[in-house]
């Protein structure tokens, strides 16, 4: 009988040491419930001692006196949650005056108060002191604030809503009209394709009959015909290839950025391109498209491009010839040769290439056929131009009716809308739905940190983050980006630029178009576990 006595007390004793371990004195009011160590009460009911225990991942069951023992059952961690036992395991600190929390399991008796209520040091030799009531209040202060920013941006985010959808509906009556105003032009142009082509068959008979006096070079006027023809093909591949190499971060677009980065377009050779000039190639816009450049751009670009390369000359650098100097000399001068003092009979071909045509005498009649078929042409290409301006523009808007503008469009009216930050080097300007810049405080051009690309905040967040990408390529290295932050502000600002990582930037910028207090108060109801 005493070692049967004997039994039975080291049973008990085991068995109050699990109690220990699994449970903490319960503090829900009126009730003498036993609250089970590391979850919520909420949980109490997945966790009772009258049965068997099913790992929450539905793996295993053990029997319930494994619980808190400090021994790792089950995958899913679930069977510790009041112990450091499981690596994967939380614990749950009630904190009780402040807010609930989730830790990792192994920071439980590791000697470092975690939860402000000292629960999760409960059998360490630390002394805890619990401040939750302190650190409750201080939280407290900091959520009114919070909810009073929240409140005071929302009235403003109320306005950007409607302002935003005002705008909207205004993009699409314009498109509307847009597209209306298109099919007309498309039947003006035919119109007009068609006077120009009976004006054009007009003038031609009417030439035919000074036609005796140009049929000693009908091979050359063949051979010019079949020249411009060449050349066309060749203008339309050398526009391509040009535009390719200014697209330098290969996005299809050439932007402003991109043109101020080359003298070439350094109109008053002050020694920097100035975004007027660059304006001036691109027709007034920002950025173009193969299409937009060519339709637009092209004509602007080709005469100071020739320049650069040569074709175009001042009259001093064509060498205008004085009558002391021979035009061998000039020749060789130009080629860093010293002339011997030989002159070289200039070609009669030369002669003749620089002596102008004998301008033709049209009869009055023919005279005004020429003048109908030349007009008739300048209309037609007037009405193109329309066409190409109006294809343009609804290009512009189908993009801008089709952006991600976020809940009730309340980002409509800031697309476009450029703000800066400095700091002690650089000035930073942000572009919403454009572009992300960089210049230098002491000067010259601007650098690309991205274009507008998408949303990329977490789930139920999704507006709290923009990303532009396919910025100026870093030197051997990647194509630079930049992720925005927003957050809700009284004004819209950019507050911050970082550079975390080579060539990825990180902008923080608040505005009133996040401060919507029922998202936040949704946001905040969130288990952790």
């Amino acid at each position: 009988m005493d070692g049967h006595r004997a039994s039975r007390f080291l049973a008990l004793a085991a068995s109050m040491s699990l109690l220990l371990a699994t449970y903490t004195p319960g503090h829900v009011a009126g009730s003498g419930v036993l609250q089970i160590r590391g979850i919520p009460v909420a949980k109490n009911s997945l966790y009772r001692p009258d049965r068997d225990f099913e790992c929450l991942d539905g793996s295993r069951l053990i029997s319930f006196t494994r619980v808190n023992d400090d021994y790792c059952d089950c995958g899913d961690g679930s069977d510790e949650p009041g112990t450091a036992a499981c690596a994967n395991g939380v614990f749950y600190c009630d904190n009780a005056g402040h807010k609930p929390a989730y830790i990792p399991s192994s920071w439980v008796n590791d000697g470092v108060c975690d939860c402000c209520d000292t629960s999760d040091e409960y059998a360490s030799r630390v002394e805890c002191i619990n401040n939750c009531n302190e650190l409750g209040r201080e939280a407290r202060l900091v959520q009114q604030k919070v909810e009073q920013l929240a409140r005071e941006g929302n009235k403003l985010r109320v306005e950007l809503v409607a302002r935003g959808k005002t705008i909207k509906t205004e993009h699409q009556s314009r498109l509307a009209k847009l597209r209306t105003d298109y099919t007309e032009a498309e039947l003006i142009k035919k119109e007009k394709e068609l006077l120009k082509k009976q004006a054009e068959e007009l003038e031609s008979i009417a030439l035919e009959k000074y036609k005796p006096a140009e049929t000693e070079q009908p091979a050359t006027e063949e051979a010019i015909g079949e020249e411009e023809e060449e050349d066309e093909d060749l203008s339309v591949s050398e526009v391509e290839d040009y535009f390719k190499i200014l697209d330098s971060d290969s996005s299809g677009t050439v932007t402003l950025v991109e043109l101020q980065t080359r003298a070439t377009f350094d109109k008053n050779r002050d020694g920097a391109v100035s975004e007027e000039e660059a304006l001036y190639f691109l027709g007034d816009k920002k950025e173009v498209t193969l299409q937009e450049f060519t339709d637009n751009a092209w004509a602007n670009i080709k005469p100071f491009l020739m320049l650069e390369q040569g074709i175009f000359k001042a009259a001093k650098e064509r060498g205008e010839i004085n009558e002391h100097q021979p035009t061998d000399d000039l020749d060789h001068e130009k080629e860093g040769e010293i002339p011997d003092g030989d002159e070289e009979e200039v070609p009669e071909e030369e002669h003749e290439k620089e002596s102008p045509e004998p301008e033709i005498q049209y009869d009055e009649e023919t005279q005004a056929l020429i003048d109908e078929a030349t007009s008739a042409r300048e209309r037609f290409q007037e009405a193109e131009k329309a066409i190409n301006e109006l294809q343009s523009e609804i290009r512009q808007l189908e993009e801008k009716l089709g952006r991600d503008y976020g809940s009730e469009e309340v980002f409509v009216s800031l697309d476009g809308e450029c703000f800066e930050y400095t700091d002690l080097e650089y000035i930073y300007k942000l572009c919403l739905y454009a572009m992300a810049t960089q210049r230098s405080k002491s000067g010259g051009s601007s650098v690309n940190l991205g274009h507008w690309n998408e949303w990329v905040g977490p789930t139920g967040a999704k507006y709290t983050k923009m990303k532009y990408d396919r910025g100026l390529t870093c030197w051997n290295g990647p194509a630079r980006s930049t992720i925005v932050t927003l957050s809700c502000g009284t004004e819209n600002k950019l507050v911050s630029v970082t550079e975390p990582n080579r060539c990825e930037y990180a902008m923080e910028f608040s505005t009133p178009a996040l401060c919507n207090p029922n998202a936040a108060e949704t946001a905040d109801k969130h288990d952790e576990l």
